[in-house]
């Protein structure tokens, strides 16, 4: 009898903590009656507009571009990945740029990739090393190989090609329905703000739309291929597009 009351009171424990954790996670969830786009207008930046940006070095020639953004589990950003090309003689290379190197920069111009001749040499080969959170936003690194997707990131590290591209699906009773395409991403103070859907044709397609980014283990997971929203129809069909021209102006 002991033994059943102490496992009744252990399950009715468990339950109420499960009931609390569930209403806390509820709670983080914004409304999209309450979402506005005006801090994503007034300080965001695209991350697709940061992929393909001119790096520059010390002089300010143009030695290469932006081919991809990592960022950490809370969706920080983490650094950037360039490559750059005819910098002191090293031929194609890739490097890894952290991201409180980068963001004083302006977009519009390019970022400044700030080693000299005399500091090359403190750059390190990733080779088959796992690039961290701490890694990759300590120093400059230099990597081998070709292409965006050179640095092999460990479990808590994403690229922002893991989440661009994914399938965007809204809640539909206790599943979940195909809605759209994550075509962006927004970042706001450093970190994630928001994941920008084009709508499939069946949703009457056209248009941006941008949502709250709820990140690790609340709709998405890096190589999973979809991202769960956690709003229903009713919620985006009263939703206003997005204009993407004004996105950090």
């Amino acid at each position: 009898m002991r033994l059943l009351l102490a496992a009744s009171a252990l399950a009715s424990g468990l339950a109420s903590m499960a009931a609390a954790q569930e209403a806390e996670i509820e709670a983080e969830i914004v409304p999209l009656a309450e979402w506005r786009y005006d801090e994503l207008y007034t300080n965001g930046i695209s991350v697709e507009d940061m992929i393909g940006s001119d790096v520059k070095g010390p002089t300010g020639d143009d030695i290469g571009d932006v081919e991809n953004v990592l960022f950490g589990q809370d969706g920080q950003v983490l650094s950037v990945v360039a490559e750059v090309g005819g910098f002191f003689e090293l031929g194609d290379t890739h490097v890894n740029i952290p991201w409180d190197m980068v963001e004083a920069s302006k977009w519009d111009d390019g970022i400044e990739i700030p080693f000299t001749q005399d500091t090359i040499e403190d750059f390190t080969l990733f080779t088959d090393e796992v690039v961290t959170a701490s890694d990759a936003t300590s120093e400059v690194e230099e990597v081998e190989g070709d292409g965006a997707d050179v640095v092999d990131t460990g479990r808590r590290v994403w690229r922002a090609g893991e989440l661009i591209g994914d399938y965007a699906r809204l809640k539909d009773g206790n599943g979940f329905t195909n809605y759209g395409y994550i075509d962006d991403l927004i970042v706001r103070d450093g970190k994630v703000a928001a994941v920008v859907v084009s709508p499939d044709v069946a949703w009457g397609g056209g248009g941006y739309y941008a949502y709250p980014y709820y990140g690790y283990d609340h709709g998405w997971n890096p190589g999973r291929g979809f991202y769960d929203l956690p709003y229903e129809r009713t919620e985006v069909e009263a939703l206003e597009p997005l204009d993407r021209e004004q996105i950090g102006n």
